[in-house]
């Protein structure tokens, strides 16, 4: 107890820097505007976001993405509400139920239910954080580079594993992104390697400009594509906030979704997808009127909304505490991290605990920037989700550009950023994980160093190396998370053979709106 106050209070001394203050809400507030604007996903508002936080210092720079991440997920619900298209596919729930609503000249009410829950659930997510931060970070005497090669692996293993439709294709991609970490100097003799006589590549690939391209410009080639219209849909919006009865008869479902939200938030390779469409179902078995759900339901645009917001803060826990991103958009935060010279785990935390203080305070400022700012920016980013389409995501693009450009003033990391863009934009329309390819590049230089490193103090013994307990202890923990991932792809292709719906968010050539839209919510 007295060091989660301990580490509360440092949290919040770090809210009497007016500049750190200042940045963070600024973060926030364009993680709303971002997901307010259909064809923007959290990983692209972070990506052109990212190469802007390297004129910041570390602490600055991590606390402004984790904001960036708090403002989407509550942006994403406006449209999800006024137009019925959500910003993000963990607000497609909000679409179904919100939408109706507002057909039925109860959008306001469904926007008052939207930020109530939303920062409910972000508030409660901090303290869970912070509950569960500090005592694996404590962990950090036992690391040494066996242990370390075991936790890269760990995480490579998890987004694999967890990935999705296809353990083989996850792997490949795994592995592409292990063999792009190979270029560039030998992390033991210094020598280049694999550069193919280009000298831009002696000291590696630019980690920003590939994590960047496979994650964020992937995905705005390919909202690009999308052909959909929305402006046609938009209809006069009230802003006046709903009675307290309202909020009242939704306060067990925001407690539904807070919960299971900070519980999912907190397995790594889970996502606030998966928070959202299990807080719903939950919710709509516990309500005294099912039937309203998949026709206008506040109590499941509660759920889902206190669901998402609070698997935000319990994402961080699994990545700055041991290293393994809570879903894609933590991948471009532990990308971030490296950029800046740190190493993600438990060292992490003990020799820099101010990041960890930092992304505490990061996480209040932009919960305090919600509460300021989220009802009287609801209004304004409705608004915004109509402008035209071609206008926002060629404006994306050229801030994208622009910020990698500008980091070290080099072509050639566009070159980059572009190559691997189009490469990862076929990746995801062949089904193949661009998460796992850039956590593959991430991870693939501490692991490579780690098992040198360890099999050097364990003269060169590979089974006295992982046979020490904590290293084994993880290793098993991988081949588990492998095997649930096998498992869970064999039950998917069964449901696929027996004809019943499977979950997809990402069906490539339709718009969010139709994506998800009634699948296993109307039963």
């Amino acid at each position: 107890m007295d060091t989660f106050v301990t580490t509360l209070s440092n949290g919040l001394a770090m809210l009497t820097d007016p500049g750190f203050v200042l940045v963070v809400a600024a973060a926030t507030l364009w993680g709303i505007m971002s997901g307010s604007m259909p064809g923007l996903s959290a990983s692209l508002a972070v990506g052109v976001a990212l190469p802007f936080t390297f004129v910041l210092n570390p602490v600055q720079a991590v606390a402004s993405l984790v904001a960036v991440l708090v403002g989407v997920n509550y942006g994403n619900s406006l449209p999800a509400v006024a137009l019925g298209i959500p910003g993000t596919p963990a607000a497609i729930l909000t679409a179904q139920e919100g939408f109706q609503l507002h057909k039925n000249g109860r959008g306001a009410t469904a926007l008052g239910v939207t930020y109530v829950a939303s920062i409910t659930g972000q508030a409660v997510s901090i303290l869970v954080f912070i509950a569960f931060v500090v005592p694996l970070a404590g962990l950090a005497y036992l690391f040494l580079p066996a242990e370390i090669f075991a936790m890269t692996l760990l995480g490579m293993t998890a987004v694999i594993g967890l990935a999705g439709r296809s353990i083989v294709k996850g792997i490949a991609a795994g592995s592409f992104g292990l063999l792009l970490g190979l270029i560039g100097r030998d992390p033991i003799n210094s020598v280049p390697r694999f550069t193919f006589g280009v000298h831009q590549l002696n000291d590696g690939l630019n980690v920003i400009a590939v994590v960047i391209g496979l994650l964020a410009v992937s995905e705005l080639i390919r909202s690009m594509r999308q052909v959909y219209e929305w402006r046609a849909k938009m209809v006069n919006v009230s802003t006046a906030f709903p009675p307290l009865s309202v909020i009242r008869r939704c306060l067990p479902a925001i407690g539904i979704g807070t919960v299971v939200g900070s519980i999912v938030g907190i397995l790594p390779g889970a996502s606030a997808d998966a928070a959202a469409f299990l807080s719903y179902q939950q919710a709509k078995s516990r309500s005294k009127t099912p039937e309203e759900f998949g026709h206008g339901s506040l109590e499941g645009i509660a759920a889902n909304e206190a669901a998402q917001n609070a698997c935000q803060a319990g994402d961080l826990i699994p990545t700055l505490a041991v290293g393994i991103p809570g879903g894609a958009t933590m991948v471009l935060i532990l990308a971030a991290l490296t950029m800046h010279g740190l190493i993600p785990g438990p060292l992490l935390l003990r020799e820099t605990p101010e990041l960890l203080y930092g992304s505490i305070a990061g996480l209040i400022v932009a919960t305090i920037a919600l509460v300021i700012l989220g009802w009287p920016l609801a209004r304004l980013a409705i608004r915004v989700a109509t402008l035209n389409r071609s206008i926002v995501l060629s404006s994306a693009l050229t801030l994208v550009i622009f910020g990698v450009y500008v980091l070290h003033q080099s072509a050639f990391d566009v070159l980059v950023l572009v190559f691997f863009s189009v490469v990862g934009y076929f990746m995801i329309r062949y089904g193949y994980p661009v998460a796992a390819a850039a956590l593959g590049l991430i991870l693939g230089g501490r692991m490579e160093s780690a098992l040198r490193q360890g099999l050097l103090l364990s003269d060169s013994d590979l089974l006295t190396m992982i046979s020490r307990p904590v290293t084994a202890t993880i290793l098993v923990i991988a081949g588990v998370l492998l095997v649930y991932g096998i498992l869970t792809e064999r039950r998917l292709r069964a449901r696929a053979r027996a004809g019943e719906p499977v979950v997809r968010a990402d069906d490539e050539d339709l718009p969010p709106s139709q994506t998800m839209i009634n699948v296993g919510v109307n039963e």
